[in-house]
């Protein structure tokens, strides 16, 4: 079969299956935007990391500003890539129109086993969660983590069949009561001034002069995590040219400046000359303690609560991103096309959700059987995870790049190279100094951390090797790859 066949015969086919690939929806901006935040699970964030960040040294509201205009960088080129390439696939449609069909293909395999560990993260956290809202109610209760994921993972499964527009609606609300909580937070500390009184050094550019700025950063970044999946919803919103750049832009903002005051709110309750001390000496105590310092008991048991709430609305975002990657390859071909199919009703990729649920459940079986600690599977899975999105955002940066330079017609310079450029030099900069402290990143023995570590790059290369094979046997599956033919 020659090539011109192959292409006849995929747009063939591709007419006859369209109508029932694509996906439905009517999302608008509020709606994308509060759906892929939720992802980041921002409560989550602000009682479990921003200590973390903290101990790396003091400039961290400063810091989460410059990773904000980074972002805004990137999404720079990858908002107009959703306007110059009107399909659906995100990461796995770009990096395939920047960067040819077998890195494509690599992305999206990458893809896969990115938002996999951290889909599992987020139900081992959320077991975790639950067990620890319990205890303060009735310490003596002794139930297993796994036993409370597992519940929410068949939720999540469940939910994840119907439209995505009922999930933005629980998303939505779910992510509003994080927001309040943390604002309440915020409002009672800097209100208050602290122990020590405003200070100013944490928003002074010359705060971020120390050895630790490398880590600072890469941790500042690891917390944006979510807003790149805007364009996975190309099909499910109202208008695609305005919806995506808008969320996305406005998701980006949304948590640099949230984090960025939080993370003030935060060192004000500890004071400016002991907030990185009391940091590195326990950062798990350092927002709890504040907590109770500043709201009070029953701020603190609404606060564990809205935690639980915030890891399931993770799950859930996860749940359908994942339900949406594997709907792309699977309309390509690339996976069985039974995945591919959009129910008649919903609109949803329901035979992919319930093949990504699956695929969860026996992933969190395998890990219950190993009889692991749950704070240590979460610490490597958050860990790989972190890793595997530096690098598709990398490889997202330099197929941006390419493309434009390839087809310099999407705007002006600044939108096709400079920022674009910009994006790829800093997260290239953040990618390295995570390889070269992955042992910071991955809380797991040296054999199993660089075995995950090696799994993101193997992904990677499986994709490549079978995207170069089904070229090699003129598979009509080859030009496909990208979502090329809808």
């Amino acid at each position: 079969m020659n090539a011109i066949e192959s292409l006849k015969l995929a747009s063939d086919d591709a007419k006859e299956a369209a109508p029932g690939y694509k996906l439905k929806g009517n999302m608008g901006t509020l709606d994308l935007m509060f759906t892929v935040l939720a992802f980041s699970a921002p409560l989550g964030v602000v009682c479990g990391f921003l200590s973390f960040n903290i101990s790396f040294g003091i400039g961290v509201p400063i810091a989460f500003l410059g990773v904000t205009v980074l972002m805004i960088m990137f999404a720079t080129g990858f908002t107009n890539m959703t306007r110059r390439v009107p399909r659906p696939g995100a990461f796995y449609t770009y990096i395939t129109e920047g960067l040819g069909r077998p890195m494509g293909l690599g992305g999206s395999f990458l893809a896969l086993v990115t938002y996999g560990f951290n889909i599992i993260a987020a139900l081992v956290f959320a077991g975790v969660a639950v067990n620890n809202l319990i205890a303060s109610f009735v310490p003596t209760a002794a139930i297993s983590w796994w036993v409370w994921s597992l519940a929410m993972l068949l939720v999540v499964w469940a939910m994840s069949y119907f439209n995505v527009e009922f999930s933005a609606k629980v998303l939505s609300a779910l992510l509003v009561l994080e927001i309040i909580a943390i604002v309440i937070f915020d409002v009672a500390v800097i209100s208050n001034g602290g122990p020590e009184g405003y200070a100013l050094e944490p928003w002074n550019p010359a705060s971020l002069v120390t050895p630790k700025l490398g880590l600072l950063l890469l941790f500042s970044v690891g917390l944006f995590n979510g807003f790149e999946a805007t364009a996975i919803y190309r099909d499910e919103v109202r208008d695609p040219l305005k919806t995506i750049p808008r969320a996305t832009y406005l998701a980006i903002i949304f948590l640099g400046v949230f984090y960025a005051i939080s993370s003030y709110g935060l060192i004000l309750a500890s004071g400016a000359s002991n907030a990185v001390a009391a940091a590195q000496a326990n950062p798990a105590a350092m927002m709890p303690d504040a907590v109770l310092k500043y709201v009070g008991v029953f701020a603190n048991q609404v606060v564990n609560v809205l935690i639980v709430t915030s890891m399931f609305a993770s799950t859930l975002a996860l749940q359908n991103i994942l339900s949406r990657y594997t709907h792309s390859l699977s309309v390509d071909g690339v996976l069985p096309k039974y995945f591919a199919a959009v129910h008649p009703k919903h609109g949803s990729p329901y035979r992919s959700a319930m093949a990504v649920g699956a695929a969860g459940l026996l992933a969190l079986l395998a890990l219950i059987a190993t009889g692991g600690k749950d704070l240590s599977l979460y610490g490597a899975a958050a860990g790989i995870a972190f890793y595997g999105m530096l690098l598709l955002l990398f490889m997202t940066s330099i197929a941006v790049l390419v493309f434009f330079k390839r087809d310099p017609q999407g705007g002006t310079k600044w939108k096709i190279f400079y920022a674009p450029l910009i994006a790829a030099i800093g997260v290239g900069v953040v990618l390295v100094t995570a390889s070269m402290n992955i042992e910071l990143l991955i809380d797991a023995p040296p054999a199993v951390m660089w075995g995950l570590v090696g799994l993101t790059y193997l992904s990677i290369i499986v994709g490549i090797v079978l995207a170069i094979y089904l070229k090699r046997r003129g598979s009509v599956i080859y030009d496909r790859i990208g979502r090329r033919i809808d």
